[in-house]
């Protein structure tokens, strides 16, 4: 029984470390401002340390309609920040229909890692909110959210059917997914999917669009085994 209690005491210390990372040596924050009745979407950045960093961005709206729908657009670059320094990164309008549900997701990477990170909603039900941060480890929710970050078109056709099965199948983790894909031998790729560090499923990229969807596929059965792993072993945990 000590041996369980050291475990399940040893597993929480890791996720709360793990937790405590994020928005700590630099603070991702997106930031509202309404002018002329128009609201303004300000997404910055902040250092927090005394060491030089360059970094990406990627902001991310997801606009659900009233038959849940969704659409997603993009926004990504490099910058970099002096010790001490805070940056706008992004500054754009939106327009707020009634009914629709809009999430904006900031994220800021340092290499392939993401250090930063930052959700603003709109029209948001009080009970999925409610739901969702019971699963969420640092009070961000970033439930059901895929990013990309591919190359090639071989990367991006994958990435496409992924996130395609991905909401069809509604897997909605509790964990960011992301896509990526690094140059290999030659002028191969390499394709992974992750969840945080860790990499679910890899494959060497290849322009088959029957080779790509069968990737996606595997990866999607991954991906569901991954999240219902971990909420079983959450739920171990509370059980003691």
């Amino acid at each position: 029984m000590k041996y369980c209690v050291f475990v399940i005491l040893t597993t929480l210390l890791f996720q709360i470390s793990n937790a405590q990372y994020t928005n700590t040596d630099v603070i991702a924050k997106i930031k509202t401002e309404t002018v002329d009745g128009a609201i303004l979407i300000l997404s910055t950045a902040t250092n927090t340390t005394e060491v030089y960093k360059s970094l990406k961005y990627t902001i991310s709206a997801f606009r659900t309609d009233t038959n849940n729908n969704v659409s997603r657009s993009n926004q990504e670059g490099r910058f970099t920040l002096e010790a001490n320094e805070s940056k706008l990164l992004s500054k754009v309008a939106l327009n707020v229909e009634e009914g629709y549900k809009i999430v904006i997701l900031l994220l800021i990477y340092e290499e392939d890692k993401i250090i930063g990170k930052d959700r603003l909603a709109f029209n948001e039900d009080k009970d999925d909110k409610v739901q969702e941060e019971d699963s969420s480890d640092d009070g961000i929710v970033l439930k059901g959210i895929v990013v990309e970050e591919t190359k090639t078109k071989p990367g991006k056709d994958f990435y496409d059917y992924f996130y395609t099965s991905y909401s069809l199948n509604q897997i909605n983790g509790s964990k960011i997914v992301g896509v990526f894909e690094k140059l290999s031998f030659g002028r191969s790729t390499i394709i992974q999917v992750k969840i945080e560090d860790n990499v679910i499923h890899e494959f060497i990229g290849k322009p088959d669009l029957e080779y790509l969807e069968q990737m996606s596929k595997i990866a999607i059965r991954k991906v569901y085994k991954y999240f219902k792993d971990l909420k079983k072993q959450k739920n171990d945990i509370f059980q003691y």
